[in-house]
């Protein structure tokens, strides 16, 4: 009997170590992580020990605070954590309520359904479709395997393209492709503070416990802003810290991208076809000397789908002017603004894009007005010029976030927006 249980002993003992020896810790992904996207950290070779996971946790390529390094990795939190350092977040957050396809995704929390739908529809997939993602078993050294060479193939050849219909009429599509190729830092806003005093005195308090803001003025209100953070644990503590004040906080990344040949590019357009929908020019309850953000103004006015529209300028705390024409209902709120791209529209679906002057005669029977600019395309053809239509180099020639809407040659509305800015 003693020398069957010790033999019994002695194979239980090889088949746990066994099973020890095949599963992956956090550190050890996260290190394949970070090989995997090729990025250069050779300044940052100070972390000893699992320094490639330490490198990825502090600099927020990872923005998951991880506690426990040596435990076993959850194929929930490799999903999450592959879907961070692509730089995909924002668009996991976007795409959290399309269907993933994946039975048991109801057990997954939305950012991690967004970044479900992500790896599965991107090129290249980094996840297979399945019936069921088991999000909580633990990672194999297999799965591990396959998803690292996919990242490592992402990480110069990305690309995301996702086709909705919301509704009747009217299609969106989302696109994203690249990858952040810098090391990312962080800035960190204190936004809607409504007197300088207040930003004063907020600044002093912030800079004793280590952080230097410096105030700014947007539209009517004040805003702090930190210095570039290269640790994600000082941003977590700064955030903490402005929410202790009573005040919103957003976090911004700030990058430099060695490679602008694959850096991201990513946008989102929508289609709308007349025959279903009217398309008019909404503002706040009071107006448009009143100043509202377009998701307000969209939700007073009941819209489907919203764009931003014409420049404006600020007068005071909430409130200001439109800048060039503006025309709603037949009603003139504006007048032109000579030289710059206007566009005109009626309920009879026609529609001029055209350089606005007072003396034109066509925007009569325009029931509506808009004039933004500058104009790009008319009638697919460039008709961008050297002019820029008056507006300074740095508002044309600088990436920033920008908006447009046209015609295309089915007589459907396009609205699309880019983001210029975001590393």
């Amino acid at each position: 009997m003693t020398k069957i249980f010790k033999r019994v002993l002695i194979i239980f003992i090889i088949l746990l170590n066994s099973c020890a020896a095949s599963a992956l810790t956090r550190a050890e992904f996260l290190a394949g992580l970070l090989k995997s996207r090729g990025i250069d950290w050779s300044e940052s070779k100070e972390f000893a020990n699992n320094n490639g996971a330490h490198f990825m946790l502090r600099t927020g390529y990872i923005t998951d605070q991880v506690n426990n390094l040596t435990g076993n990795i959850t194929r929930r939190e490799a999903l999450r954590w592959v879907i961070q350092s692509l730089g995909l977040s924002f668009e996991a957050d976007l795409l959290n309520d399309y269907p993933t396809g994946f039975k048991d995704s109801g057990k997954l929390n939305n950012f991690e359904r967004g970044c479900l739908v992500i790896a599965v529809n991107m090129t290249p997939a980094i996840i297979a479709k399945s019936e069921n993602f088991r999000g909580n078993e633990a990672l194999s050294n297999k799965d591990a395997e396959i998803i690292l060479s996919r990242v490592k193939e992402a990480s110069s050849n990305l690309r995301l393209d996702i086709i909705r219909n919301p509704l009747k009429g009217l299609r969106v599509f989302i696109h994203r492709e690249g990858v952040p190729t810098g090391v990312p830092g962080w800035r960190v806003y204190a936004d809607n503070l409504s007197d300088k005093s207040i930003a004063e005195s907020l600044k002093k308090s912030f800079r004793s416990h280590g952080f230097d803001m410096k105030s700014a003025k947007s539209n009517g209100l004040y805003l702090l802003r930190s210095e570039r953070l290269e640790d994600y644990n000082q941003v977590r503590k700064l955030v903490n810290l402005i929410k202790s004040r009573g005040l919103k906080s957003r976090v911004l990344p700030s990058m430099s991208n060695p490679n602008m040949n694959i850096a991201p590019r990513f946008w989102v357009m929508m289609t709308i076809d007349p025959t279903y929908w009217k398309i008019s020019p909404v503002f706040s309850q009071n107006g448009p000397k009143e100043l509202w953000t377009l998701s307000q103004i969209a939700r007073h006015n009941k819209a489907k789908a919203a764009i931003n529209a014409g420049f404006f300028a600020v007068t005071t705390i909430g409130h200001g002017f439109p800048i060039g024409a503006l025309k709603v209902n037949n009603e003139l709120i504006n007048n032109p603004y000579e030289g710059r791209g206007c566009l005109g529209w009626n309920d009879d679906d026609e529609a001029i894009f055209s350089v606005a002057s007072q003396e034109a005669a066509y925007w009569v029977d325009m029931e509506n007005i808009i004039q933004a600019g500058p104009l790009i395309l008319d009638e697919g053809v460039p008709v961008y010029n050297s002019n820029n239509e008056g507006f300074n180099n740095s508002l044309i020639s600088v990436r920033h976030p920008r908006s447009a809407i046209g015609l295309n040659q089915d007589g459907q509305w396009v609205f699309m927006v880019v983001d210029g800015r975001n590393g």
